[in-house]
């Protein structure tokens, strides 16, 4: 069974084929991107599309029009259920012109910003800090220097968080073992209360679904799954073809990898399930 997954698995994609180490993270990106191009409502996409200056409209008028027109193309349940939306802004330090631009996303890869214990929140905001650049700024018409700040507009039903475990020097390739702590209730994403969010009107209280473990070192590291029950609420943790109960509590490891938060109610994930 596991090599008929893998052969089907390798058709689309061949680096899924052979029984080598794969990035948990690659993987799931490969299978959300997969079924959406299978599941995609649009038949037939439109030809062209307007081109719309984000920079004379209102921010929550530009971005509903930016995700509408994204839709036009691509319109399946892993949008509605795992698709966000960023808005980044460029300044320019000299004139103070602002170019506004959305983009969705489908999952959040956040760095680690330090060596010793963080949280997970502190790791979203480090990953939206504002960073200077050399930019062309469109009313100076000359390179300046700029500010620019990527921020979350529209929150996703289901938050996946990806930790920045693995980082590059050079030819070298290094595991970052950082203990990040993440909530497993009420994480809350509030345009008044987070940083990250920049839509005041966006909220939402985040719940722990899903854990993915990655434990080891790069040559020989292995992946182990927790999930939670959406039911019973019990949490199980997966090694291969062994499912063994654990408290939730117990999901909080230093070898967290993806994170996998909804914020459906209980009661809406049991009516999902029927």
């Amino acid at each position: 069974k596991q090599w008929y997954q893998r052969r089907v698995r390798g058709r689309f994609r061949p680096q899924f084929l052979d029984f080598t180490q794969k990035d948990s993270q690659e993987f799931t990106s490969f299978m959300l991107d997969a079924l959406h191009e299978d599941l995609n409502r649009v038949l037939e996409k439109p030809h062209r599309q307007e081109e719309i200056d984000y920079t004379k409209l209102d921010y929550r008028v530009g971005g509903d029009r930016a995700w509408q027109q994204y839709k036009a193309c691509n319109n399946s349940v892993i949008v509605d259920l795992f698709q966000g939306q960023f808005r980044s802004q460029t300044q320019c330090v000299r004139c103070k012109f602002t170019s506004t631009t959305y983009d969705t996303f489908m999952y959040l890869t956040v760095p680690i910003p330090s060596r010793g214990t963080v949280n997970l929140g502190t790791c979203i905001e480090s990953f939206t800090q504002p960073e200077e650049i050399e930019w062309r700024c469109e009313k100076c018409k000359m390179m300046v220097k700029a500010r620019k700040e990527l921020t979350v507009w529209r929150l996703p039903t289901i938050l996946v968080v990806i930790l920045k475990r693995f980082s590059y020097s050079g030819m070298w390739r290094n595991k970052i073992s950082t203990m990040v702590r993440f909530p497993l209730d009420n994480f809350s994403a509030e345009g008044h209360t987070a940083g990250w969010v920049s839509n005041e009107k966006e909220r939402k209280n985040y719940r722990l679904f899903g854990v993915t473990n990655h434990t080891g070192t790069l040559e020989g590291g292995h992946y182990i799954g927790c999930t939670r029950n959406p039911v019973s609420g019990d949490w199980f943790t997966y090694d291969d073809h062994v499912i063994r109960p654990m408290k939730g509590a117990q999901a909080l490891k230093k070898e967290a990898y993806l994170l996998f938060y909804t914020s459906l109610s209980e009661k809406e994930d049991r009516a999902a399930l029927r």
